[in-house]
């Protein structure tokens, strides 16, 4: 048979070739590499020696590879410069931190753990290493490298470090199979294991699950770790260095702390946190014994340097020890806006080395609110290098962002004075590498360029502060020749954009021009313009730079121009212009971006009917926005993690005053410590680009990160699901082990291949030939010591001396009850060893297995004995036998064969099906995943059925997982691949929908049906692709007629809503024929309409549990097909078809109703018919009389619930606050409740033995109790009057304390009468009943 080529989804024939192309090219510009940091050495043989840092994304990794590239940099006479590099770079592996001594003599690395493994302090020198260290997690977590909170510094004479690390975890309760475990447990995997403790806030995006940042000083020569004493436990610490040390004083440590009492708000991209300078001394490393305790509490207190400025960060000392210098974030912190302009200021630092907390702070540079046209607009600082100042000991050099782009400036912290010292008409973007002593290493680079190493000489005889500058060749940033090429067509400007009605502004600064950066072809014609871009920031306090980005220049490279705004709120432009956009986001943001496009528009430079637009975060809220209030202006979108919907994301996010800022103005930066209001979650919808998602035509993809706890996935998927329901084209790409920005490799690589290619190119139809594409392109240890030291008792987190002995007896006796196992399934069958009137049971039991934070299965078997007196005995097996891995077992009709499914544990293995006879394992077939993923076990869905001669079993199982775009070191790799581990990579794909809670990640269920006879599985055809199917059963079947399959299919077309415990989801009962096995010489004569399924129920807007009548005769078995339980030889005869209704929860919304039963009358020569009449057995019950029969509740039927005569089938029901069970003639819709009316016990089903019953009845105060019943004689009214006797168990067996526990114990149920009936709508709203348990002993 000919196979069809399996393409990826959203990928076809057509478009694979251009795929691929732009893929390989992606992949070119994906290599280039970046420096990360940089370090210089003085050297004995040349001037100096230089370590870059470099890092290179490692796709098949998915992670950033880090390598170190050395060079010498030499002098020349004539002021030149020369850096001599070393052949190739060296990667190093495992490493998290790099820092070198002050002296340059000696560098630690730090290799963080994985899991719990110690963490590995290495010192080495210049020729090997001198010590290692393994700091365990008991001392301390990883230590941070995150570039907030990291800090890691060396004291002057190079025998301590100090650093930030995680604090240790507290200690957790330890439980094992008696309970809680007093004194813990020293031993792993000794039949014990850890409680979850009391859960603790962190600091949001991409902290989650990061301790506390803690302060630590370690001693080189002993290994000796401190914690550094006097901090408050309520402060996060950062940033920390050591302050100047003079002979005979004490040494002090200057950190940045963060203070967090009642919850912390996320940090990440905020620097409006609270945040001060303070100075603790430094812990002694000489022995303890020798160490007098002279120190008061209050001397080892750290101090607040900064108690009079709401934001101190990076601390700098000078050289000489004279100032310390450091940034701040003040005008973010006391307006709320997450970023905004950040001011410098300086502390004199005492010489004598005694502190004070009324030390002055000096300003150096103030907050910029407008400057005038050409001057510095403010200070925009992300860090400051940790050697930043100048020979002089009082000029700095620093980067800071200059409107769309980022310069270098001098700062003279005792005059103020500012220059920008990069080249000043050059809109580059400037970056600070290092110093060499009053000299520059920087790089340098714009959209169309790649970075460059620059480096700056300082000119030392010129009567004004400047430096000369000169290219250095370097062969870190070579590209391909392709790559080069590309670049060297493109050209780029910055434009400023008039603000339109700028009378409206009321600050001067709000009435500035804004910017936007415009990347375009060099040799675009005048009357064709390439498709436009418009790229908007995050934020919305952020800035777009003119700095070379990979994915802009590989958007520009395959033909797209680029706008990329820097609307008015952005970071670069003065504090006025950037403070007018809070509680304006969503029209001044939204009319800026408009202007921009009129402009570029008017300008001539790009055609209004090729406009896409894009953006993340802020940016895709901005995006979302403009499709909805723009929405015949673009013809695609593209949404990272989109804010699209204040009300949700603020009761979702890290950052939910972000939400109250931006909606509402600074004004309300505080109202996130209160619920929202009406009249905010009003406000907040409005301000929202949900509010205007009636009007979107745009198809628009949405690429979203499974973590991120900035903006909450369910903000994007809201709004998509909303597009979708109105017929717009919408794809959504799930990232789902990345967060907010969907920096990992191999997310940021795939959100821009497709940006530039699945959604972009389609839409546009900027489809070219593979040649065309191609010519375009060419055109365009030493272990760790520990002391051992008298420690104090550590208690769980939570527990303290006194709770400690109660907490152990009490989880002691809740063990006690939680062992106590439940029946699941039970199955009768006809025992060959005893009299006809026997039968041999299999009950699945399980029970929580705590250990292993799983149920436990097993089977207990027993033989059932029915006496000459009418009573009946149980032997039980001695004992029960587990039942490892099984997934789902499956008796077939006659009991001769018993079904094991056994699903995958990963995603590429594949399922088991075994076959057993009663004595062993027949058959065994593997089902790969091609062919279906694992079978549906979880009662709903789920149906296994077999047919009724056993050659053939129908279930439900998750369809195969479409084909995913495989990728190599070349970009997109045409056919995928076979091989794993062969240098190749599993794209996302779309992301698709699911039926919610329980079902995360499940694909579609779909019906197959397997021979057993040779193995052959077939997916069941006919059935559309939009159903969900379950509950199959087969249909009773004439010789010669074709096998029909009656299954249950959920139908859903944009989105699939969660079904877990909800009633209320349309669906109806489908009858497919079954498929044939495949023969050679078959031939194929069914039509399409033949094949296709009927829907039985369209009459009906929902039905569930679809059972067949079984006919019962004689023992002779002359006429039989099957055997079962008890003895009775079955014949399906297919006379009726009864199913359960949800119609009333349907149709009313409500999760769950009053169900209703119905009957369809089974057509004798199986000729189906769409318009079979549905009957109802059990109407939907309004309002019962007291007493009387309340309404059916009932939310499974056994899978054979018949009694012989064919038409009484037993079921359990829900009756006001008990369970019962109900025979119902499924004719005459008679019923009763067979389980004693007097008991407020409840009653489950468990099988049916014959025309007897067994169950399980239990109490809130009583344990379980299997029951066997019997229909003893007809009453006077011709009903069934039934017997129930108690079945002697081992499976509910509990201790002698519980059965005590529980003897003392009483329940009842009462009726509540209701308050205020007079305004109830219906006399069933005038009562309801409640159970009370108490005490028997009061």
């Amino acid at each position: 048979m000919e196979m069809h080529k399996e393409m990826p989804l959203g990928v076809d024939a057509t478009t694979e070739e251009h795929y691929a192309h732009l893929s390989s090219l992606l992949q070119e510009f994906t290599n280039i590499p970046n420096i990360d940091k940089a370090w210089l050495f003085k050297s004995d043989i040349s001037d100096t020696l230089g370590m870059f840092s470099i890092t290179q994304p490692d796709l098949l990794a998915n992670r950033t590879r880090t390598s170190i590239l050395s060079c010498n940099i030499l002098k020349e006479s004539d002021n030149s410069v020369k850096f001599q590099w070393a052949p190739f770079p060296i990667e190093m592996s495992g490493v998290s931190m790099i820092v070198p001594s002050p002296s340059g003599s000696k560098l630690l690395v730090i290799r963080n753990p994985e899991n719990e493994a110690p963490s590995r302090f290495e010192i080495w020198s210049s020729c090997h290493m001198e010590k290692e260290f393994h700091i365990p997690q008991s001392v301390h977590g990883s230590v941070y490298n995150d570039g907030w909170f990291e800090g890691v510094s060396w004291n002057l004479d190079e025998t301590l470090i100090a650093y930030v690390a995680e604090e240790p975890s507290p200690a957790k309760p330890i439980f094992n199979n008696l309970g809680y475990k007093k004194g813990g447990c020293a031993d792993k995997d000794f039949g014990s294991w850890k409680g979850q403790g009391d859960w603790e806030e962190d600091w949001g995006e991409t902290y989650a699950g990061k301790r506390q940042p803690t302060l630590y000083v370690i001693n080189i020569n002993s290994g000796e770790v401190h914690t550094v004493k006097g901090i408050d436990k309520s402060l996060s610490v950062g940033q920390v260095v050591w302050a100047p040390f003079a002979e005979g004083s004490e040494q002090y440590l200057v950190f940045v702390g963060w203070l967090s009492e009642t919850r912390k708000l996320g940090m990440k991209y905020c620097s409006n946190r609270p945040c001060a300078l303070y100075a603790v001394r430094a812990p002694h490393h000489e022995s303890k014994s020798k160490e007098p305790e002279h120190c008061s509490t209050e001397e080892l207190h750290a101090l607040n340097l900064t108690p009079t400025i709401s934001s101190a960060l990076f601390p700098r000392f000078s050289p000489n020890g004279k100032f310390l210098v450091f940034l701040s974030a003040r005008s973010a912190v006391d307006s709320g806006v997450h970023n905004a302009t950040n001011s410098l200021h300086r502390i004199d630092w005492p010489t004598d080395g005694k502190l004070y907390q009324s030390s002055k702070i000096y300003d150096i540079i103030p907050v910029g609110m407008c400057a005038e046209d050409g001057c510095f607009p403010g200070l925009y600082c992300t860090t400051i290098h940790n050697k930043p100042f100048l020979s002089d000991n009082c000029t700095m050099i620093i980067s800071s962002i200059w409107h769309s782009s980022e310069v270098l400036l001098s700062v003279n912290v005792l005059s103020g004075e500012i220059l920008h010292i990069s080249l000043p008409e050059s809109n580059f973007w400037w970056n600070l590498v290092m110093l060499d002593g009053n000299n520059i290493v920087a790089t340098s680079s714009s959209p169309v360029n790649a970075p460059e190493i620059k480096y700056g000489m300082f000119n030392e005889k010129a009567k004004r502060t400047t430096w000369s500058w000169s290219n250095i060749s370097s062969p870190m940033f070579k590209g391909s020749d392709k790559i080069r090429s590309l670049l060297s067509s493109l050209q780029c400007r910055i434009l400023k954009i008039p603000v339109k009605d700028a009378c409206d502004c009321p600050t001067k600064g709000a009435t500035k021009p804004f910017e936007a950066i415009f990347v375009s072809s060099k040799t675009k014609s005048k009357d064709v313009f390439d498709p436009l871009i418009v790229i908007l920031h995050g934020g919305p306090q952020d800035v777009s730079l003119s700095h070379f980005s990979k994915s802009w220049a590989f958007l520009s490279s395959v033909g797209y121009s680029l706008l990329i705004v820097n609307y008015r709120g952005s970071l670069g432009f003065g504090e006025e212009a950037l403070q007018s956009l809070p509680g304006k986001v969503g029209s001044q943001d939204v009319n800026d971006v408009l202007s921009a496009i009129d402009h570029v528009i008017n300008l001539g430079l790009a055609s209004p009917s090729k406009i896409t637009v894009m953006g993340i975060s802020h940016g895709g809220f901005l995006t979302t926005h403009l499709i909805g209030q723009a929405p015949e202006k673009f013809v695609a979108a593209a949404a990272i993690n989109p804010v699209c919907n204040f009300a949700l994301m603020v009761g979702t996010t890290d950052i939910p005053d972000w939400c109250y800022v931006e909606a509402c103005g600074t004004i309300a930066r505080n109202y996130y410590a209160k619920a929202p209001s009406t009249e905010d979650l009003n406000l907040f919808y409005r301000k929202s680009p949900i509010s205007h998602v009636s009007k979107v035509k745009t198809p628009t993809l949405f690429l979203l990160g499974a973590q991120d706890l900035r903006v909450p996935i369910f903000d994007g998927l809201q709004y998509a699901r909303a597009l979708k329901e109105k017929g717009v084209e919408v794809k959504i790409i799930m990232f789902q082990n990345d967060v907010h920005a969907l920096k990992r490799p191999q997310s940021d690589w795939e959100c821009f291949l497709n940006i530039g290619v699945e959604i972009m190119g389609r839409i546009l139809e900027f489809n070219l030939s593979v040649e065309e594409t191609t010519i375009a392109a060419s055109e365009v240890s030493k272990r760790f010591s520990r002391i051992s030291a008298a420690m104090e008792k550590e208690f769980p987190s939570g527990l303290d001396e006194a709770t400690e002995q109660e907490f152990a007896l009490q989880s002691n006796l809740l063990q006690q009850f939680t062992a106590i196992s439940t029946i699941d399934k039970a199955w009768l069958f006809k025992s060959h060893t005893h009299t006809g009137s026997d039968s041999q049971g299999m009950f699945c039991v399980s029970q929580p297995n705590l250990l292993a934070n799983k149920r436990k299965k097993f089977i207990l078997s027993s033989t059932i004995s029915k006496q000459n007196d009418g009573s009946v005995s149980f032997q039980w097996a001695p004992f029960p036998v587990e039942m490892s891995g099984v997934s789902v077992m499956v008796p077939s009709p006659s009991a001769s064969k018993l079904l094991i499914v056994r699903n995958p544990e990963s995603e590429e293995a594949p399922s088991r099906f075994e076959i057993w006879s009663s004595s062993h394992l027949e058959k065994e077939f593997h089902i790969p995943q091609s062919k279906h993923g694992s079978v549906y076990t979880d009662g709903w869905f789920e149906g296994i059925s077999w047919n009724s001669d056993e050659t053939h079993i129908a279930y439900v199982a998750e369809e195969p997982s479409p084909a995913k775009p495989t990728f190599g070191d070349q970009g997109y790799k045409k056919g995928g691949s076979d091989d794993k581990g062969c240098g190749t990579w599993k794209g996302q794909g779309d992301w698709e929908e699911d039926w919610g809670e329980t079902y995360a990640g499940k694909r579609q269920p779909a019906l197959f049906v397997i021979n057993i006879t040779s193995g052959e599985v077939q997916a069941v055809k006919g059935i559309d692709k939009s159903l969900s199917v379950g509950q199959v059963v087969w249909a009773p079947s004439i010789e010669g007629s074709a096998q029909y399959l009656v299954f249950v299919g959920w139908s859903f077309e944009t989105r699939k809503l969660g079904i877990k415990y909800c009633y209320n989801r349309p669906c109806a009962l489908y009858a497919v024929k079954a498929p044939h096995d495949s023969k050679a010489d078959e031939t194929e004569i069914s039509s399409t309409e033949d094949v296709k399924a009927l829907n039985l129920t369209e009459t009906i807007s929902s039905a569930f549990f679809p059972r067949f009548r079984i006919e019962k005769l004689g023992n002779d078995g002359s006429k039989g097909l099957a055997l079962r339980a008890g003895g009775w030889w079955l014949n399906p005869d297919g006379k009726f078809l009864v199913f359960l209704s949800a119609r009333s929860s349907v149709d009313s919304g409500a999760h769950s109703a009053t169900n209703s039963l119905h009957r369809i009358d089974w057509p004798r020569d199986t000729e189906l018919h769409q318009s079979a009449k549905v009957h109802d057995v059990v109407p939907v019950v309004l309002c019962a009389e007291d007493g009387s029969f309340p309404g059916l509740y009932c939310s499974s039927i056994l899978s054979d619930p018949w009694l012989s005569d064919g038409y009484t089938l037993i079921i359990p029901s829900i009756w006001h606050s008990s369970q019962v069970l109900l025979s119902v003639n499924v004719l005459s819709g008679k019923i009763l409740r067979i389980t004693p009316a007097d008991s407020n016990f409840s009653w489950s089903l468990l099988t049916l033995d014959g025309n007897n019953i067994l169950a399980v009845s239990s109490s809130p105060v009583d344990v379980p109790q299997v029951k066997y019943g019997t229909i003893v004689k007809k009453g006077a009214d011709n009903n069934d009057e039934w017997s129930w006797s108690d079945v002697s168990s081992p499976i509910f067996k509990c201790s002698d304390k519980v059965r005590s526990l529980l003897s003392s114990l009483k329940f009842s149920i009462m009726k509540i009468s209701v308050k205020d009936e007079s305004e109830s709508p219906t006399k069933g709203m005038d009562s309801y009943s409640h159970t009370h348990a108490d005490s028997d002993q009061g």
